[in-house]
């Protein structure tokens, strides 16, 4: 089962301003009729705006920090990539290791170095973790270092996901983690930045929508 997050952190209720609420409305209304996963609120955050165009075939939707509280069919002026707050989208099939991993290597090709029965080294600067049917790649300094796969793993587990693949990429004290996790018959795929993995609860949290 795949789960989404909900408006509280760490168990304690959360005081949400009026408007999110209204926006958020806005949002459920919107994406009727499709299962997702969407993040809870967060007050550090801001506003955001959700990109969704009801009329393509493909179910996917974007959230961008703004300056206020939007809906729109696409993205519209300048934008960076600290923007893009979140990506989700119902793919029909999981990439393999290759496609993950492919912007983050110039070589299509990995060559794995096997450390024990769960890890191994992927051309030298990448870890292949396997706990159980779930799988995390992380690009790092110390790709031996097994501390945040194995977080992600039991975070995935505490929360009924047993299986599914997931990128890390450390990058200037952050965190890109992008997963692709079982729904239903389809696989989600999401993106999303964070500072530490213990924010994974605000992205991954009780039964989709």
């Amino acid at each position: 089962m795949l789960l989404s997050a909900c408006n509280s952190q760490k168990g304690k209720a959360v005081d949400v301003d009026s408007s999110y609420k209204e926006w958020r409305k806005e949002v459920t209304t919107a994406l009727e009729n499709h299962g997702y996963v969407f993040p809870a609120y967060d007050e550090k955050t801001g506003p955001l705006e959700l990109i969704y165009d009801p009329s393509s075939s493909d179910f996917e939707f974007e959230l961008y920090r703004s300056n206020d509280y939007r809906i729109s069919k696409e993205l519209s002026g300048l934008h960076t990539m600290h923007d893009r707050y979140y990506h989700y989208s119902l793919i029909e099939e999981v990439p393999d290791k290759s496609e993950i991993l492919s912007p983050y290597s110039s070589d299509t090709r990995f060559e794995g170095v096997p450390v024990n029965d769960e890890l191994t080294i992927l051309n030298g600067n990448i870890s292949e973790y396997q706990g159980g049917n779930i799988i995390v790649y992380e690009t790092s300094e110390d790709p031996e270092n097994i501390v945040n796969p194995q977080k992600v793993v039991e975070f995935l587990k505490n929360h009924s996901i047993n299986s599914g693949s997931v990128l890390l990429v450390n990058m200037e004290g952050r965190m890109n983690v992008e997963a692709y996790l079982p729904v239903k018959d389809q696989t989600a795929r999401l993106i999303f930045t964070v500072e530490d993995l213990d924010e994974l609860e605000t992205f991954v949290g009780v039964p989709a929508k």
